[in-house]
């Protein structure tokens, strides 16, 4: 026997819907990575030189290494007189970082270290004088703004397609302005200083 069309329709539709579907959980998540990871590839290095400091205090010499690659002199004497100096012997080097990691595209500030004191690493003594460090400069060494000096006030240190940009970093050290009772100590006069990057 036969059914009619409008009894047909209606078995159709009794089917449980649950008898066609199916259902699975899934899970969400996101991985957060708000710091960039930064390598140092040189150290910052201001060569080898002749320095003599003022015993007052008074006459500040100063002696530049340039953040710019290639640069010509890399290093250069400035302020010299016969009471402070600095007299080149041996070229310095800029110090050169690599940021990895990073937002393709972003812009990224760089913060000044803070210290500013070189010592003798021999062991200070309180009647010699030291030396100061200041006037960061950067220079952008890769990406869109390759070649550029950093700009404080208007960040643009920016990262290239790959995720990296890479800078170089000079400053400025000045004789003494202690009144000290010696001259510099013969060896090498360091310290440890901290750079930082961020978004």
């Amino acid at each position: 026997m036969k059914l009619s069309s409008p009894i047909l329709v209606m078995s159709i539709l009794a089917v449980p819907f649950s008898a066609i579907s199916a259902t699975e959980t899934f899970r969400a998540e996101v991985t957060v990575q708000n710091a960039v990871v930064l390598t140092k590839d040189t150290d910052l290095n201001f060569g080898t030189v002749r320095a003599v400091a003022d015993a007052t205090g008074t006459d500040i010499a100063e002696l530049i290494v340039s953040a710019t690659p290639n640069a010509s002199p890399i290093t250069e004497s400035k302020n010299n007189t016969a009471n402070a100096l600095f007299a080149i012997i041996e070229d310095g080097e800029a110090a050169s970082f690599t940021v990895s990691e990073a937002v393709p595209s972003a812009v990224l500030t760089i913060h000044d270290p803070v210290k500013t004191n070189l010592e003798f690493e021999n062991g200070q003594d309180t009647d010699r004088p030291d030396f100061t460090i200041g006037d960061w400069n950067y220079v952008i060494t890769s990406g869109d703004n390759n070649n550029a000096t950093y700009t404080p006030g208007t960040p643009n240190l920016q990262v290239g397609q790959d995720g990296t940009v890479s800078f170089n970093i000079g400053a400025t050290l000045k004789t003494s302005s202690k009144v000290t009772t010696k001259g510099y100590a013969e060896g090498v006069y360091a310290g440890t200083f901290q750079i930082e990057v961020a978004y």
